[in-house]
């Protein structure tokens, strides 16, 4: 082989390495304080304590985004999926909090159209752990973001107690 047929190689390689870094380790300091940053001020604003960052729950949810799969992991924490948004703050407060214009607060429950935003406001949810992939095969640079919360919400029967009107 070549010296210049190995050099190509090996270019191709570091570029396929560095992308794969580049989209499945774990997030830094600034995003994590970005994501609990918009988790929480939405959630002031329905008297839900703040969130605490878990570590195996953004292990879980990094590794649920790395498969780019844009369904829901059925596993045992709550869960919101996001795909297509440019950055962490457009996904929690336009997409998963901006369901609150749906929620009706006289009828507390369950709804597909508010799932999300009364997960991200649920009361009795402690913690929070994300993760985000370039996911190609759901739309050309499309990223999967996902988080896993503890307890999860939506639970049948207690959403008055759970979802409080601003």
């Amino acid at each position: 082989m070549s010296f210049r047929a190995l050099t190509l190689i090996l270019a191709v390689a570091a570029v396929v390495l560095c992308t794969f870094v580049q989209t499945t380790e774990a997030l830094n300091a600034a995003t994590i304080k970005t994501i609990l940053k918009a988790h929480n001020t939405a959630r002031a604003k329905h008297h839900a304590p703040a969130l605490k960052w878990n570590k195996t729950l953004a292990t879980y949810a990094q590794n649920w985004s790395n498969k780019c799969k844009f369904e829901h992991s059925n596993g045992n924490y709550g869960e919101n999926l996001a795909l297509g948004y440019p950055n962490w703050t457009s996904v929690i407060t336009d997409g998963w909090y901006g369901e609150y214009k749906e929620y009706d607060y006289s009828n507390p429950g369950f709804s597909m159209d508010t799932g999300h935003f009364t997960q991200v406001v649920w009361k009795s949810t402690t913690e929070v752990g994300c993760g985000v992939k370039v996911c190609n095969n759901l739309g050309q640079g499309y990223q999967l973001y996902t988080c896993s919360y503890k307890d999860y919400g939506n639970v049948e029967g207690e959403f008055a107690e759970n979802v409080l009107a601003p």
